[in-house]
């Protein structure tokens, strides 16, 4: 190990190479339990040499004597394993209270100078992100030019102190923002912020928080910018990810998707910068939660012999496929054998927003139809609302590939949830029933889109206003499809799921139309007959694995629906 001169941003100091091979891929992890060193460290290295890394970032508790950092330490740079000394807060970007920052750094020059070369921290490792203080959200501008005044302190004191680098975690979209705080939309004359810290430090640890390399919202091609960024200054990346559950935002981590599946992104995102001589390697968030990773990708449920031949669930978050491409919607979908998806459209997004998510879906066997609705559409007043939503979805396919269209325009409307269900309802089952007839004749001028809605099961006990049939009935016979909402959590019995729909099959039957069954996994308290919530989705299965054999009889029943994706996903096991 020797010393050598490291450049800052044009600021010369000195630094020590790393322990780890100078020509290898940096393969690292955090670790923010500081007493995890404390014993020596053996479990935590005995960790390390499981998951092949090369490099820690190891939260440094400043209580602890030296002693501890020069045993633990030592012990890593026998095994080939550099240490960075980890450490941040988002408080440390506000002005006034870079204090505890410039102890940190204060602290580790000193123990580097005064420390043998195979007991030293291999860097400073800084995680603030500022942008989790409710300011950040509120005016940005002052905290983004404090964080960067509070950084030319940290330079300027390691200038004079010296022996260490310093090394920055960045999320991939800070290069949305300037140096003075303002959005590069908006101020595009001034430099990003991703662009400055890259220029002033000698390492930056790129957190690209998603579970797909490819694709519109995958690794790559977030962190393509930075790359080329850090190529014209003869920067430093690592590429971080995360394996910390994420509730909600599934396609953040690798929570849940196991160590095979983390493999695999990792090495795909290697070889598709191995070109960039800034690609230093990769990094795991943190190395906890990496070790409660399933060790292999666990096999998928084997299909019953008599599976109906659709099986789907619904999207009702837009945003779920036009800010992140849908890559987790689709990953899942593969997990769970979905092949029939209702996707929800926001009707102000571009076309782009969709056609790579469903040009990969069809690639994938699954069949997307758009889908729309409100309580209020069910009232004349409201026709134009859906016609925008037919205009969309018929210029979308217009504009688009074979590969990339809707297969179908999908309403979920439920005007029984009104006033005037109970004040005016046969005003109300009119327009409604006006409005689907309007709905189907528009959509197939021109257009072979499939039409179909969401219809609750005891609308069979309603007749239609002027016309000798139920509600259910004119529904079937009008839409291509019905999208039945049979919210039962028992296959059999008198008034399970079979029992419940069986005067729509056998109205279906008559019709020569077919029929899916959807099932509610959202928690209700309607009663504890209607939601798969607190039974969970393994005997969700096993009711749904019931329904070929009981409605055997009736050919119109071609599959199930769950809905919806965001309860599947969180549902009990």
């Amino acid at each position: 190990m020797f010393w050598l001169l490291l450049l800052i941003g044009g600021i010369i100091m000195t630094g020590f190479e790393s322990t780890a091979e100078a020509d290898a891929d940096i393969r690292a992890a955090w670790v923010w339990q500081a007493k995890s060193v404390s014993d020596g460290g053996n479990e935590l290295l005995d960790n390390a040499a499981k998951h092949k890394i090369n490099r820690l970032y190891v939260n440094v508790d400043m209580n602890l004597s030296e002693d501890v950092y020069h045993t633990f330490i030592s012990k890593a740079s026998k095994a080939g394993i550099a240490v960075e000394a980890l450490g941040g807060d988002p408080s440390w970007a506000v002005s006034g209270r870079e204090g505890p920052m410039l102890k940190l750094a204060s602290w580790v020059s000193n123990y580097n100078l005064a420390a043998k070369p195979e007991e030293r921290f291999d860097a400073i490792h800084l995680d603030i992100k500022p942008y989790v203080l409710p300011q950040w959200k509120e005016d940005a501008k002052p905290l983004v030019q404090s964080w960067v005044v509070n950084m030319k302190l940290l330079l300027e004191q390691v200038k004079q102190a010296g022996a260490v680098e310093v090394n920055v975690d960045l999320p991939f979209w800070l290069d949305s923002y300037t140096v003075t705080g303002g959005r590069t939309t908006d101020d595009a004359d001034n430099e990003s912020l991703s662009h400055w810290f890259i220029g002033q430090f000698d390492h930056i640890t790129l957190l690209a928080y998603r579970d797909s390399a490819q694709g519109n919202n995958g690794i790559i091609r977030l962190v393509e910018q930075e790359m080329m960024w850090a190529d014209a200054r003869n920067g430093s990346i690592t590429v971080g990810v995360n394996t910390k559950p994420m509730p909600g935002e599934e396609f953040t981590t690798f929570a849940g998707k196991g160590a095979a599946q983390l493999e695999s992104v990792i090495k795909e995102v290697a070889s598709a910068f191995t070109d960039h001589a800034s690609y230093a390697g990769s990094a795991v968030h943190d190395i906890v939660y990496w070790g409660q990773l399933e060790p292999e990708e666990v096999p998928l449920p084997e299909n019953p012999s008599n599976q109906p031949e659709i099986r789907g669930t619904y999207i009702w978050q837009a945003s779920q496929v036009t800010n992140d491409g849908g890559d987790h919607i689709l990953e899942f979908a593969k997990e769970q054998n979905i092949n029939w998806l209702y996707v929800r459209l926001d009707l102000d997004q571009p076309y782009s927003s969709y056609r790579s998510f469903v040009k990969r879906a069809q690639a994938q066997g699954i069949e997307v139809h758009a889908m729309g609705g409100h309580p209020i559409w069910g009232k004349k007043e409201n026709r134009p609302r859906i016609q925008r939503l037919i205009d969309y979805v018929k210029n979308y396919n217009a504009e688009s590939e074979p590969d990339e269209r809707f297969k179908g325009i999908h309403l979920d409307i439920e005007p029984y949830t009104l006033p005037e269900w109970e004040n005016d309802r046969d005003t109300l089952l009119t327009e409604w029933a006006s409005n689907i007839a309007y709905f189907h004749e528009e959509t197939k001028k021109d257009s072979d889109l499939e039409t179909s809605a969401d219809l609750a099961v005891w609308l069979d006990t309603f007749p239609l206003p002027g016309r000798d049939m139920s509600v259910s009935e004119y529904m079937i016979t009008t839409l291509d499809h019905i999208s039945l909402m049979a919210f039962r959590n028992i296959a059999e019995g008198s008034n399970g799921i079979a029992d419940v729909v069986s005067q729509e099959m056998k109205i279906a039957d008559r019709l020569g139309k077919p029929l899916l069954i959807s099932v509610e996994l959202k928690e209700n308290f309607e009663g504890r007959h209607i939601s798969f919530y607190d039974k969970g989705a393994a005997e969700m299965e096993r009711q749904l694995a019931l329904l070929p054999d009981l409605l055997s009889e009736y050919k119109a029943y071609k599959g199930n629906i769950v809905h919806a994706y965001d309860y599947w996903i969180q549902a009990k096991p």
